[in-house]
């Protein structure tokens, strides 16, 4: 398997699964297997969209599994930076299993993008809320 791809710390911890998976994704692309590599990193996405949510108990753990992606990320999502780059990653990921698509114009690149953007934006609320919660004013 190939070298884990640069996800911060805080996101590695969030969900192991989402770095599993998303490398898997990459290796697959890498090696040319671009029909799979689109479906995979949309998996990845659902994985790290779904342990956000339930490590921050926006539901219980049984709804948020049970419950479509998108339905997860329009009901449980508050942050509109990663409501909306969620939400896009899902529709070309969607895109990437369906026999016709949607969203022609975009590809591989362009969901790689929106997942990456997704994971800066879960970073950065992961980050902000730990010192939030370690550093208090004295």
């Amino acid at each position: 398997m190939a070298k884990p791809p640069e996800v911060p710390k805080s996101i590695q911890e969030l969900s192991p699964s989402f770095v599993n998976i998303y490398t898997q994704a990459l290796e697959a692309e890498r090696a040319g297997l671009n029909e799979v590599c689109g479906p995979a990193l949309r998996r990845a996405l659902e994985f790290l969209i779904k342990d956000y949510l339930i490590q921050n108990k926006a539901a219980s753990e049984e709804t948020i599994k049970g419950t479509p992606l998108g339905t997860c990320i329009h009901n449980y999502v508050a942050d509109s930076n990663v409501k909306i780059c969620a939400d896009r990653a899902t529709w070309l990921g969607n895109d990437a299993t369906h026999y016709d698509r949607k969203y022609s114009a975009h590809d591989i690149t362009h969901l790689k993008e929106l997942i990456s953007l997704t994971t800066y934006w879960l970073s950065s609320e992961v980050m902000t809320k730990k010192y939030r919660d370690e550093i208090t004013k004295k």
